[in-house]
């Protein structure tokens, strides 16, 4: 495997900051970059053959191959721009009555959540967010939270696979399988999930699974899937409609009007590169330097960690330490991130959750424990001059 040094070259980082928040946007290597320009110049040498004649069948291949990765058959995978486009496919299509309720946590995306709050006001549903806690103290406490709401009116249950706020990767499986058991389907945000974690959907069972891979799988921006389950209840349709409507899910998914569809095709070089540079392998040793930047920064901090090592990857979340009367809202959130950077060029979030405040830390192959040192020390000085 590549050194942390060797690996910084393949990307355009700057490279007198310190970049650990791989986890909000990616980051996409030179040579993706590349092939993605060589594909938009496909694109542009004869328009008008390459979206009426080739398009179709390029989408295909490049679902078959996405589709080998997470373990889904490729006629039930569509690509999309991001996850959130696809959560508000799902929700938008979930046919909803007044007094239905939509269960989550309160580990919830925020764009989720306010896609949940629009469709459930139009029809006068109700949202349940199962509270989780923060730091959670394990998986068992999750299921219970969630399982423990599902009832005769819960329509559509919302889960995060890996949360985004607090890093944590949700025990989805067996709240699936509870799901399942009361006939409730479940749409499942795996935003940051491929390249991150090890997927199989199909073994996961979800009614629908959406991923990004312009994040771990640092595939260009723009990238992302929506996978379905042969036995959804519902059809679910693409939020801008096209010619293609009634013509069955990846028709209407892979029409949806003109756009630089670049980043999609580029997607099977992001796992081919992916898999040149570790795979599994990469996936662990980034989990361990997460892990291991985590636990010293809190004890620096004198703080604690959000989740227990199992429920963490290549992030984790730590505590900050608050001084009295200092808000810990998602407004300090980001006047604190922005000092860190100010003071230091080391880019790393800063999450409200809990009533508290968390660092979110992400390590990526480019990354190892020098990029950690100080950390701490910049974020105490950034809590005292908020």
């Amino acid at each position: 495997m590549l050194s942390a040094a060797e690996a910084r070259r393949l990307w355009a980082l700057e490279p007198d900051a310190r970049h650990l928040n791989h986890g909000a946007f990616g980051g996409c290597p030179i040579s993706l970059l590349e092939v993605q320009a060589a594909w938009r110049a496909r694109m542009e040498r004869q328009p008008a053959r390459f979206f009426i004649n080739e398009l179709g069948g390029l989408l295909r291949a490049a679902a078959v191959t996405l589709g080998e990765f997470v373990h889904v058959a490729p006629e039930r995978l569509v690509f999309l721009d991001n996850a959130t486009t696809a959560t508000n496919a799902v929700i938008a299509s979930t046919p909803l009555r007044p007094g239905d309720q939509l269960l989550t946590t309160s580990h919830v995306y925020n764009a989720v959540r306010q896609t949940l709050r629009h469709h459930a006001a139009r029809a006068g549903a109700e949202i349940i967010e199962a509270p989780i806690g923060m730091p959670l103290t394990g998986p068992d406490a999750v299921v219970a939270a969630v399982a423990s709401r599902i009832g005769p009116r819960t329509r559509l249950i919302v889960l995060d696979h890996v949360a985004s706020p607090s890093a944590a990767i949700l025990p989805i499986a067996p709240i699936i399988a509870a799901a399942r058991a009361a006939g409730v389907p479940v749409l499942v945000d795996g935003a940051h999930a491929p390249g991150l974690i090890d997927l199989d959907l199909d073994a996961l069972g979800a009614t629908w699974y959406t991923g990004n891979c312009h994040k771990w799988l640092c595939s260009p921006k723009g990238a992302a899937f929506l996978a379905v389950a042969p036995d959804a209840p519902w059809e679910v349709h693409p939020t801008v409609l096209s010619h293609a409507y009634g013509q069955g899910f990846v028709a209407e998914f892979d029409k949806t009007g003109t756009r630089d569809v670049s980043a999609w095709l580029t997607v099977p070089d992001a796992i081919a590169l992916h898999a040149a540079l570790g795979g599994a392998a990469l996936r662990q040793r980034n989990t361990a330097l997460a892990w291991d930047a985590g636990r010293v920064i809190a004890a620096e901090l004198g703080t604690g960690l959000g989740a227990p090592a199992a429920m963490f990857a290549a992030m984790a979340t730590i505590r900050l330490p608050l001084p009295d009367g200092l808000a810990a809202d998602w407004p300090m959130a980001a006047r604190i991130r922005d000092l860190i950077w100010d003071a230091a060029r080391i880019e790393i979030p800063v999450m409200a959750l809990g009533g508290a405040l968390w660092l979110r830390l992400s390590a990526q192959i480019y990354n190892d424990a020098a990029d950690y040192a100080g950390v701490a020390e910049a974020a105490r000085a950034a809590v005292a001059a908020a």
